[in-house]
């Protein structure tokens, strides 16, 4: 199935702002819940310890998205653990200010738009976007990775939709999903249901984006070809698929990372 670059209505300067934080609120939510990055940790988190990282920049965070649960996980190790700052176009405010109240000191949100194609240089860090890369076109994808090899960054990608027959007829469901769990979203908003009851433009453009993402998501073959281009000595590249337990799913995953000095000085 061909990529298709179509719109999501979350990405329009003119989607109103609740019902943009209507979705991201139900995207953290639903990864929460049913935590279903997990599988793809254990990968991201050696690279960090590989790495020894002190900060990491969450791009694209919207609703705060895994971190609250991963975060958890690198409890083992302590002193170690790196600070995360979430970061958006479109900042969630509320949604963020409740992921860095469960970790307060650890995990933290830029209340200013950070767009991840112009990361702030102050913001230095290994990079990571969840469910957030099918958002731009090839030559602004390969952009962003260009730009963290420029800084000499790791990079970490990960999605959970994909381009196949069966990911498009289940988002079809979608609208079901957010009206059965909106009620258990935190923190409560009247907004909410409002514009998910009484005005269902929250299930409506979620679904058409959770298709229109289905559609845009690149294959891990898509991936390594935007990265040929920027291949340079010491930068280390991965791309492939994690499998979701014994399911048909996975998760989508680009990682590329400067090549520790010690790994340099062995293989001389």
């Amino acid at each position: 199935m061909r990529r298709l670059h179509l719109i999501e209505i979350m990405d329009q300067k003119w989607c109103p702002d609740h019902v943009r934080d209507g979705i991201t609120d139900y995207l953290r939510w639903f990864e929460h819940f049913w935590n279903i990055y997990q599988p793809i940790f254990p990968r991201l988190k050696q690279v960090l310890e590989e790495l020894r990282s002190e900060r990491i920049i969450d791009l694209c965070s919207g609703g705060g998205g895994p971190w609250v649960n991963f975060y958890r996980e690198l409890d083992d190790l302590k002193e170690c653990a790196p600070m995360v700052y979430l970061t958006d176009l479109y900042p969630n405010g509320s949604a963020l200010e409740v992921s860095r109240n469960i970790f307060f000191g650890r995990i933290l949100f830029c209340s200013e738009p950070v767009s991840a194609t112009n990361v702030p240089t102050h913001l230095t860090g290994f990079r990571t976007l969840f469910s957030a890369f099918h958002h731009f076109s090839p030559p602004m994808a390969k952009s962003i990775l260009r730009d963290a090899v420029r800084s000499s960054q790791g990079i970490a990608i990960f999605e959970i939709s994909r381009r196949t027959p069966l990911m498009i007829a289940l988002m079809c469901f979608s609208p079901l999903l957010v009206i059965f769990s909106t009620p258990f979203i935190t923190p409560f908003r009247w907004w909410r249901l409002f514009w998910t009851y009484l005005v269902p433009a929250i299930p409506f453009a979620f679904t058409f984006d959770a298709i229109s993402s289905c559609l845009r998501t690149y294959s891990p073959q898509e991936l390594r070809e935007l990265t040929e281009e920027i291949a340079v000595d010491g930068y280390h590249w991965e791309s492939g698929i994690q499998p979701l337990g014994c399911t048909s799913f996975g998760i989508t995953y680009l990682i590329g990372y400067p090549i520790p000095e010690k790994h340099t000085v062995e293989t001389v």
